[in-house]
């Protein structure tokens, strides 16, 4: 067996999601969903109703200490906004902490995604995208790739982050030396077993280009300028230490507001350390 089919086997071998995510999911997707109904789904989970209320309070959100229940944070987020929020969480529990390799950790990499859908999301507004639900969510899982091969060919990855220490390549390049494609590639094959909307595939599989093919689509091309931003101020790890600049195109076509990093890094460093709190404690 090569590693490839190594690697394809190890993404069948993976379970699916956790039940309170497709109990969750099956919910919302009732036309009679009521918030009551939704609210006693995420009950059943403690865990996950905990961290929905603080991240639901956070300023990130733009509420501050106003939402006492479930209930009430289904009515002021939404549906998909907890729905997605609730994966966020899920996925994050989903890998192991443990597998540690070099200077690669799984809860360094975690803030890193964060970072990058805090960012997603600052960008989808500033841009006036009207909404803004999977931009958090796009932004976290968009180099989901990574820990899967963290997790299914874990001594050949220690290979490819020996290679990014060594050459000061990037990881994306070092993957398709040794393993023979990259994260975004494998990231793709995990969205497509776990059956994620299009547009989030999209994100997986194009946010190092910044769109799909020659068409630009505004929350690839978000995560694409906010993966950047999270390496320039260094939010968490991605792997290696390289910032490249944005495709000039997906710059033009966000045509973000002049100055925009200067004037929302404060923020985002703000948003950052509360929410990597909620999420990652």
């Amino acid at each position: 067996m090569d590693l490839k089919d190594k690697i394809l086997n190890g993404v069948k071998k993976l379970p699916t999601l956790p039940t309170v995510y497709s109990t969750l999911s099956e919910a919302i997707e009732d036309p009679r969903a009521s918030s009551e109904k939704v609210a006693k789904v995420l009950a059943a989970d403690q865990v996950s109703a905990f961290k929905i209320l603080k991240v639901a309070n956070s300023p990130f959100f733009g509420f501050r200490g106003k939402i006492d229940t479930i209930t009430q944070a289904i009515m002021y987020l939404g549906f998909t906004e907890v729905r997605n929020i609730v994966f966020a969480l899920t996925v994050i529990d989903f890998f192991s902490k443990d597998k540690v390799l070099a200077n690669f950790k799984p809860v360094d990499f975690w803030a890193h995604s964060i970072g990058v859908g805090i960012a997603t999301r600052m960008i989808g507004s500033a841009i006036g995208e009207k909404s803004v639900e999977n931009y958090f969510l796009g932004g976290v899982i968009h180099d989901i790739g990574k820990l899967l091969f963290l997790e299914v060919a874990h001594d050949e990855y220690s290979t490819v982050l020996d290679l990014v220490e060594t050459e000061n390549i990037s990881i994306r390049i070092a993957e398709k030396k040794i393993l023979g494609f990259d994260h975004s590639y494998a990231g793709m094959l995990l969205a497509e077993k776990w059956q994620l909307p299009k547009n989030l595939q999209n994100v997986i599989s194009a946010h190092h280009e910044g769109k799909t093919g020659d068409i630009t689509d505004r929350l690839v091309a978000s995560v694409h300028v906010a993966d950047i931003m999270a390496r320039m101020l260094d939010l968490g790890f991605a792997g290696d230490r390289l910032v490249h600049e944005p495709d000039k195109r997906v710059w033009d076509i966000l045509n973000l507001p002049e100055g925009y990093f200067t004037s929302c890094r404060k923020r985002l460093i703000e948003d950052f350390d509360r929410t990597i709190h909620i999420m990652l404690v």
